[in-house]
């Protein structure tokens, strides 16, 4: 979105919830998950992101091989970032040889949180005013 300030135009930085599903190798995951699990978030904070949540999800067998891997650890993180942070994000986890593949959408439900038994919908905090 841009906006003009003092006579020309500039880029507004809009910030949004994002959920990135990250496949990492299941046996670096099973090893080390704590610094498999860094180096995803890490991507995500080096470029401005903020992390609200990340879910280890389950670890399951490829349909297709990635450079001859066949097992993937599934990691959900939620994020708020500026939206010209995503690109950068994919591009920091093309070089991370311990991240196969991410997906990045807009998060437009909310962050799901377990509490109780049930399931309840979490209001994300956006610290830039929307």
């Amino acid at each position: 979105m841009k906006r003009r300030l003092s006579g020309h135009w500039e880029e507004a930085a809009v910030r949004r919830l994002y959920e990135a599903m990250f496949v990492v190798d299941s046996a670096r995951a099973k090893e080390d998950y704590g610094k498999v699990e860094q180096e995803c978030l890490g991507c995500v904070t080096r470029h401005g992101g903020e992390v609200v949540k990340a879910v280890k999800w389950d670890d399951r067998h490829l349909t297709f091989e990635i450079g001859k891997i066949k097992r993937g650890a599934y990691i959900l993180v939620h994020f708020n970032a500026e939206t010209s942070a995503v690109a950068k994000i994919e591009r920091q986890v093309s070089l991370n040889e311990n991240i196969l593949r991410v997906l990045i959408l807009v998060d437009e439900d909310g962050v799901e949180t377990e509490t109780g038994g049930g399931k309840e919908k979490a209001e994300a905090a956006l610290s830039a005013g929307e």
